[in-house]
């Protein structure tokens, strides 16, 4: 439509108004065009927020207070929450949190038919969503006989939309898993900003909960990772390499061939970057594995708001620790 309306505007120009005066014109139109655009924006903000206004008053609004008034943990009758949600909250559940960072008119329709679509995925029977603002939702799946799968652990790969973004918190059981597992997928959702941007638009709890138990302290967290990977924590290429190349090799309980494979690398390569790091580390990676596979981790995870953006201040000639032979 707006190609059609430029196009025609354009040959009407070119056909009706002299060369010399066009660009007066053009000025013209378009000011008239940029303030007639501003008017309509602002008449559907205002059409859109009395909408949203009426329907929070009505039905779902009073849905939304029942379950904030269950996720505060006042007490509830499961009874009359199920017939008011036509949602059993004895059942056990599994919790979403959905949005969208460019809201659209089917912004609604979108994320609802995600949510259904992820919660059937995991096994679940009954479903609550409930519109949580413009582009968000939250949403329950339940089941009654035993747990939903967490969708990290589901049989078939999890699509989302690249425009969706998803947490899901772990599955729980009656009223109190009702409650955790949406704090869980609200945890997730918050940390989900924090972590390095990838190709993937789901974030869940289970496959971020080390980084939540590790990282409750940002300033600490960013400290520890620094202080543990020194010369590996700066946070450029060839430093990434081979951070993932040691994470990769602990993954794998430091086998090489499989470390290689992974990686699409050859097996001297892993050896060379293992033994690059263990330079810059000053010490074999045997030595505080543990420590080490964690800042690794967490370095991977929180990328740039953990790492150096230059060389620490002394470099591997001060280091006290040595290389075990």
């Amino acid at each position: 439509m707006h190609a059609n309306f430029s196009r025609e505007l354009f040959e009407f120009r070119d056909s009706m108004i002299p060369a010399a005066d066009q660009p007066v014109l053009m000025r013209t139109i378009s000011a008239n065009l940029f303030e007639g655009m501003e008017i309509l924006s602002d008449a559907v903000t205002e059409k859109f927020t009395a909408e949203r206004s009426r329907w929070f008053a009505g039905s779902v609004g009073e849905r939304f207070e029942l379950v904030s008034a269950i996720l505060k943990d006042k007490p509830v009758d499961t009874l009359q929450a199920l017939n008011q949600l036509r949602y059993d909250l004895t059942l056990h559940h599994v919790a979403l949190v959905l949005w969208q960072d460019k809201i659209t008119p089917d912004s609604g329709r979108e994320l609802e038919a995600t949510a259904l679509r992820l919660l059937d995925q995991v096994g679940c029977s009954s479903m609550l969503l409930l519109p949580a603002g413009p582009g968000r939702l939250w949403a329950w799946g339940g089941r009654a006989t035993d747990r939903a799968a967490e969708l990290r652990r589901s049989d078939k790969p999890v699509d989302v939309p690249p425009h969706i973004h998803v947490a899901s918190g772990l599955p729980g059981d009656g009223v109190a898993g009702f409650r955790r597992s949406h704090e869980q997928a609200i945890t997730a959702e918050r940390v989900s900003r924090l972590t390095e941007p990838g190709t993937s638009t789901l974030y869940d709890y289970g496959d971020l909960e080390l980084v939540i138990l590790l990282s409750d302290n940002a300033e600490a967290t960013a400290d520890f990772v620094r202080r543990e990977l020194g010369p590996l924590a700066e946070d450029n290429k060839s430093m990434a390499a081979l951070r993932e190349t040691v994470r990769c090799l602990l993954d794998n309980e430091r086998a090489v061939a499989v470390t290689a494979k992974h990686l699409h690398i050859a097996k001297n390569t892993v050896v060379y970057r293992v033994k690059k790091a263990e330079q810059l580390l000053g010490r074999s990676l045997r030595e505080d594995r543990l420590r080490l596979h964690l800042a690794l981790y967490l370095a991977e995870r929180l990328g740039s708001s953990v790492l150096t953006t230059q060389g620490p201040a002394t470099g591997l000639e001060h280091s006290n620790r040595t290389v075990s032979k």
